[in-house]
């Protein structure tokens, strides 16, 4: 379980790109943490893409999207995709922090990504266009299967960088659109690079950050 004070020192001591790489489109996305189960774990939010037939379609994601003319920040940008593709308002969210700036290797955007906690209980209210399946899952489980030996200096490293789960049971709600066949998810790609990185810096800061 995270200890709030010491995620958010965390964010701000952690070694993080602080501005977007010119050239590329510019996008955010919104990493939610949260506590549940006894004993209590973190948990993370994550949403599945549907297949849409874009670049992204399918696949497991943080909710996010790409910054618009009107968004005064790309923090706006990430909350206000939190609340279009899963219903959560900003008021309902406590940002934390941010882990700084990403960049997709295939699609061509520059990504912040934020962390928050909630203020208050949440109901999810998704986007059916967008939001095939939105699941909770521990970050134990994700620690399970972290490999501290990838270094990301080759090819290879990309390609192993993955995380399987079985997604019953987290499951917090699904659609038409969810395939019936699907039993597992693959988190990999922008979302897996993004998930490795976040439990390194907790990882190496334990037992001060988390307790799991």
């Amino acid at each position: 379980m995270f200890s709030p004070s010491a995620l958010k020192q965390l964010l701000q001591t952690a070694k993080a790109r602080v501005a977007p790489l010119p050239g590329l489109k510019h996008s955010a996305v919104l990493m939610i943490l949260f506590e549940a189960g006894t004993p209590a774990q973190t948990h993370a939010v994550f949403i599945m893409k549907t297949a849409d037939g874009s670049r992204h379609g399918g696949q497991i994601a943080f909710p996010g999207g790409r910054v618009e003319p009107e968004d005064s920040s790309t923090l706006a940008t990430a909350l206000r995709e939190t609340r279009e593709e899963i219903g959560i308002a900003p008021e309902q969210l406590e940002v934390m922090g941010s882990l700084g700036h990403f960049s997709t290797l295939m699609t061509g955007y520059d990504v912040a990504v934020f962390v928050a906690r909630p203020r208050t209980a949440w109901h999810y209210l998704p986007q059916d266009r967008e939001v095939a399946a939105i699941l909770e899952i521990p970050l134990p489980l994700l620690i399970e299967q972290f490999d501290a030996s990838l270094t990301f200096r080759s090819r290879e490293d990309f390609l192993n960088l993955h995380y399987h789960i079985a997604a019953g049971p987290f499951i917090k709600y699904q659609n038409e659109n969810w395939p019936a066949q699907r039993h597992t998810i693959c988190i990999w790609g922008f979302t897996a690079r993004v998930l490795h990185h976040f439990l390194s810096l907790a990882l190496q800061n334990a037992p001060n950050v988390m307790n799991v």
